[in-house]
């Protein structure tokens, strides 16, 4: 049996939807996906500006490295030019150093070209001054050979001096021939009669008075008269 509560619900069920309740609902379900559109397309959004921001930071990142390697590599091209300019400086005052000591090895190759002109020249006149001397040498052993001669010559008429002189004394005062030897432009000898001269004795010959200055035997080969030298 029916209770008339169930009736009264039973008769409260809900009507039948309308054409218009219908269309709302597919509209409402329309913009419920439409929505949903949005929403994806703002996570869409949301993803790529997140992404661009991390880009953005690496790119920000990147480009502070690139600013940091380009302040390291002014810091170094600084330092290499400051290198390059002490590196100048000292091949410069290297370079003056160089050519200094090219200068000393000049003079000093001037002054021992001077030296060895000098050596030589002294060795020159060492040369000139040895053979002078060995000049002076041999004339000097050649005059004592002449003295030597001289000597022997003398000794030798000395000797034919004291064999002819006892003749000499018997003879002193009785006149013979006698050999003069006449100074002159040309020697000379004359034959004169009278006592043998002395040495010092005075001889006057065509008007001309001349001195005895030794007694020798004649010069003539073979000739035993007594010769006077006159000076």
């Amino acid at each position: 049996m029916t209770s008339p509560m169930h009736h009264e619900h039973s008769d409260q069920r809900d009507p039948p939807e309308e054409p218009t309740d219908r269309l709302g609902a597919l509209v409402r379900r329309i913009l419920a996906h439409s929505v949903t559109a949005e929403e994806r397309l703002e996570r869409f959004f949301a993803e790529r500006r997140r992404e661009l921001d991390e880009h953005t930071a690496r790119l920000e990142e990147t480009l502070a490295d690139l600013e940091r390697r380009e302040g390291l590599l002014r810091d170094a091209r600084a330092s290499v030019e400051r290198l390059l300019r002490v590196g100048t400086s000292d091949l410069d005052a290297r370079e003056s150093d160089l050519a200094q000591l090219v200068r000393e090895l000049e003079e000093r190759e001037a002054r021992l070209r001077e030296e060895e002109g000098e050596l030589a020249r002294r060795r020159s006149q060492l040369g000139a001054v040895e053979l002078k001397r060995a000049a002076i040498d041999q004339r000097e052993r050649a005059i004592e050979a002449q003295e030597a001669q001289v000597s022997a010559r003398e000794a030798q008429l000395e000797e034919r001096e004291s064999a002819v002189g006892s003749d000499a004394e018997e003879g002193a005062h009785t006149p013979s021939p006698l050999l003069l030897f006449v100074p002159g432009q040309a020697y000379r000898l004359v034959e004169i009669e009278r006592a043998p001269l002395q040495r010092g004795d005075a001889v006057e010959l065509d008007g001309i008075e001349y001195i005895v200055a030794r007694t020798g035997p004649s010069p003539l080969p073979g000739d035993v008269r007594r010769c006077a030298y006159l000076g």
